[in-house]
């Protein structure tokens, strides 16, 4: 008796999960992409994080960027595109594959909200992201 009023019930469900299947990710994201560069010379891996600025009224989607071969561009597949407006920017540079860092920054950026180029100079003087811990 039990299991007829479940089956009863299927059909609406998988109606239920469908639509909101549907529905997609309705936040609109916009490409970003450019090229980075440390201490002058291009940075060969890494990754860029975009993140909305919450303290700023921003939020939506947040966009990871791969950096290879001194360029970033957000169209990739884990996170692609930013929802613009003020963000904040996380730079995790790294001298080779293995992830050796060579510098961690942090920083404000306030993108339009359409696809955009730029350019990311980061410097050997910056102060990093994220501080070392004490001994």
């Amino acid at each position: 008796m039990l299991f007829g009023r479940v089956r009863a019930h299927i059909p609406l469900m998988i109606l239920i999960a469908l639509a909101g299947c549907s529905q997609g990710d309705s936040q609109t994201r916009f490409r970003v992409s450019g090229t980075i560069t440390y201490d002058g010379q291009p940075v060969e891996f890494g990754e860029v994080l975009f993140t909305p600025n919450g303290a700023k009224g921003n939020s939506g989607a947040q966009g990871i960027a791969t950096i290879s071969g001194g360029r970033y561009d957000t169209s990739g597949s884990r996170a692609p595109g930013v929802a613009g407006g003020p963000m904040i920017v996380r730079v995790t540079a790294s001298k080779d594959a293995q992830g050796t860092l060579l510098s961690e920054q942090e920083f404000e950026l306030d993108l339009p909200k359409s696809d955009t180029t730029h350019d990311i100079k980061l410097e050997k003087g910056d102060k990093p992201a994220v501080a070392a811990p004490a001994i």
